[in-house]
């Protein structure tokens, strides 16, 4: 006899998988319909003429929006995808102002307000977090970043941990500075979609681009491989080194 927990979770997946199905065909329909090439080069020009004519107004609306979508989980790209419209500087300063900015709101609602919750719920890695900052103190936290643990979970757990806030703000604003700027380098070497349109995918055949995403690929895990040499990963009682890598800035 089939259990109705069985029934239920086919259900469910019957009901999510014709959603995504119809969701899907929309999607097919409106790109078939509406989607053109041309429309997303004119709308790229008119950002970019809009950036160039009113700059401070244009970085001040990118560190908004690049703040506010920092504090959804699992938002990876768009800092390569700002340094490709606002270049490699300006770009690297909403990066790492945009991810400070987020770190500290969440950092903030996680000691005032789910301080309780984030106890219980990540009570290993917080044990294991306190130890660290006992023994290496404020490197420890900028291990973390340079290593590019998930952003999110650190600045929960950080927000229950006993660090100050301007030790959690310093380094997670140091600690983002090396990946930020490899990833803001990768923006600035793709190119425009005028230039895609122009020249095809030849135009992405680019030495300095490849190095870069390869080098954004491989720089967390040779930094944490070095860092678990060091012992300053190592925890057997729980702690930041058993988590998986978010997917950066």
């Amino acid at each position: 006899m089939t259990a109705p927990t069985e029934i239920s979770n086919g259900k469910r997946k019957l009901v999510i998988l014709a959603i995504a199905v119809a969701i899907g065909a929309v999607l097919t329909w409106y790109m078939k319909n509406y989607f053109s090439l041309e429309a997303l080069v004119a709308q790229e020009e008119r950002v970019r003429e809009a950036i160039d004519r009113r700059p401070l107004r244009s970085f001040a609306l990118g560190l908004f929006i690049y703040s506010v979508v920092s504090l959804v989980p699992g938002t990876s790209g768009k800092s390569v995808v700002f340094a490709w419209l606002f270049g490699f500087w300006q770009g690297l300063a909403l990066i790492i102002l945009g991810l400070t900015t987020a770190a500290m709101v969440i950092f903030n609602l996680s000691r005032y307000v789910f301080h309780g919750w984030i106890k219980y719920r990540y009570a290993r890695f917080l044990s294991g977090l306190n130890r660290h900052l006992h023994r290496e103190g404020a490197f420890y936290l900028l291990t973390l970043r340079m290593a590019h643990f998930p952003f999110t979970i650190v600045n929960l757990v950080s927000g229950a941990s006993g660090v100050r806030a301007h030790t959690f703000c310093w380094t997670t604003c140091l600690g983002l500075v090396p990946g930020s700027a490899v990833f803001a380098y990768v923006g600035t070497r793709l190119p425009s979609l005028n230039e895609l349109s122009a020249h095809g995918v030849s135009s992405l055949v680019d030495k300095p681009l490849i190095t870069a995403l390869a080098t954004s690929a491989t720089f967390p895990f040779a930094f944490r491989f070095v860092a678990r040499k060091l012992g300053l990963l190592k925890d057997k009682d729980g702690g930041p080194d058993s988590l998986a890598t978010d997917q950066s800035p």
